[in-house]
């Protein structure tokens, strides 16, 4: 069964159920309004008993009549716009898994089933400008809805909605059309949805949190917890893309995961300890079990083009074939080890308790100071571990502990480079060459540690029994691997002065 995605751009009005239409030919942009088409639609809309979906802003239903029938699923994106999946009509009592799976960390478990009905009689305007291009639609709907969830109840009103063609870039227009048609007597819907309309009294609270604006002078707290709720947010969407296997998904997962919990540490004096400390720690074991895969993924393909690139009389035994069954192994069971952790009571209860974090935040006086002066103090905090981390490990012997004390270096500046992020919009260009500095540290020992783990690996494999012919080519790799470490330090030690100099200003 294959989804298909979108950006809707729209904007919606009230209307009463006698008013005539606007005089659509007349708004500016557009050039000819084509021949209308008519179409009854049915729409029932599923969501947990709690209406968990409907409370992120979150809405999946199956539709009939009309020319997209089939299951939708509308994602919030940004301010007016929503991201819509697509699947086939399929069998109504069963919501396809690919739709399930996407709401999965908002449902958390919890069974989906309809939790009202929705007809509408629908009458649909093509907008074209004058060039002939099809610009948006103009949509006028006679809606009867019927709600399932609490008291039964029956209910009717009509809507207007203009929603830009899906070519269309210009959202400017949309602003245009929405003013012009206010402005001709149409009110612009202070509803959030026909399902909310239909609801009533049952429609939660929004569970997205209302944040002041990040200034200078505001709390320390309000640009961090804003950051974090982007964050939060962009880690709920990469959940589903692992579930659905897509590529490149658990590093990008991870990486969000790191991103909250480098956060939560560098500026973990504006919040409570315990709450802090408490999340660190289930994020930590999360991005464990995360990494197990993503380390084997990394490995595999370092290994696999290292040995391409190797000239073929270096290679003795079946090696290729060997790499392949093992790593495929390995990552099988990394794999199955990621689904049951997403699934676990474990990792929702999580997912509650960081939504519960950032919608009450537990702050300390230190989160009501000064933003600019106070993260500044905790940012260059952040930078004087790297130094001191970047001390400790060019004074090391070479050998194990060497590796490890650069790996130690490479956190530091991950933390740097995450905690000056969250400041951006109180720092401006000073956070952001701080970060940048940090993540090219980052890069190149990242590099440097991917080797350090491959020749680990390599060791393990030249020395394993029953295979004498590949231990000379497990050999070679391991020189070059060794090669290419003393590379990256070299690289790392002509490039990340920048990033131990760079301090923000209080």
């Amino acid at each position: 069964m294959a989804t298909t995605g979108t950006v809707e751009v729209e904007q919606k009005f009230d209307a009463d159920a006698s008013a005539p239409l606007p005089a659509l030919d007349q708004l500016d942009g557009i050039g000819k309004v084509g021949e209308p088409a008519s179409h009854s639609l049915e729409a029932i809309y599923f969501d947990t008993q709690h209406l968990a979906l409907a409370a992120r802003g979150i809405t999946l239903r199956r539709r009939t009549g009309g020319t997209d029938a089939g299951w939708h699923l509308k994602l919030p994106h940004s301010a007016g716009r929503r991201i819509e999946i697509q699947a086939p009509l399929g069998n109504a009592e069963t919501v396809p898994v690919e739709l399930t799976d996407r709401v999965l960390a908002y449902t958390r478990g919890h069974a989906v089933a309809p939790v009202a009905t929705l007809t509408t009689e629908r009458t649909s305007y093509p907008l074209y400008g004058k060039d002939g291009r099809r610009m948006a639609e103009f949509v006028d709907d006679h809606v009867r809805a019927e709600a399932m969830l609490g008291e039964p109840r029956e209910l009717q009103w009509r809507e207007w909605e203009v929603e830009l063609a899906s070519d269309v870039a210009d959202h400017a227009l949309l602003s245009t059309l929405t003013k012009q048609l206010a402005d001709a007597g149409a009110k612009p819907s202070k509803r959030t949805s026909k399902l909310a309309t239909a609801l009533g009294d049952s429609w939660p609270a929004s569970r997205r949190t209302e944040r002041d604006e990040p200034s200078g002078q505001g709390p320390a707290a309000v640009p961090v917890l804003s950051y974090l709720d982007e964050q939060v947010a962009e880690m709920l969407l990469q959940d589903s893309h692992v579930r659905l296997a897509r590529d490149d998904s658990v590093h990008q997962m991870r990486s969000q995961i790191r991103r909250i919990r480098a956060v939560l540490h560098g500026f973990s004096e504006l919040f409570e300890p315990t709450a802090v400390k408490d999340l660190e720690r289930e994020l930590k074991s999360l991005a464990r079990t995360l990494g197990r895969y993503r380390d084997v993924e990394v490995l595999h393909e370092r290994l696999k083009v290292s040995l391409e690139e190797l000239p073929g009389k270096l290679v003795l035994g079946q090696l290729g074939d060997e790499l392949e069954q093992r790593m495929s192994l390995r990552a099988n069971n990394a794999m199955s080890a990621v689904r049951n952790r997403l699934n676990s009571p474990r990792y929702f209860t999580l997912l509650d308790n960081l939504e519960a974090f950032l919608e009450h935040p537990p702050l300390t006086p230190t989160g009501s100071r000064p933003a600019k002066k106070t993260t500044a103090k905790l940012v260059n905090k952040a930078g004087k571990r790297l130094r001191k981390r970047h001390n400790a490990a060019v004074g090391t012997a070479v050998g194990p502990e060497h590796d490890k004390a650069f790996h130690e270096v490479r956190k530091a500046a991950k933390k740097l480079r995450f905690a000056a992020a969250a400041v951006e919009g109180i720092h401006g260009k000073r956070a952001v060459k701080l970060g940048n500095a940090a993540h090219n540290v980052q890069s190149i020992l990242g590099d440097h540690q991917d080797s350090v783990m491959a020749r680990t690996e390599l060791l393990k494999l030249g020395s394993a029994p029953g295979i004498s012919n590949s231990a000379f080519t497990y050999g070679v790799l391991h020189a070059m691997e060794s090669t290419a470490a003393d590379a990256t330090l070299e690289k790392y030690l002509r490039k990340s002065k920048k990033a131990r100099k760079l301090r923000l200003k209080k």
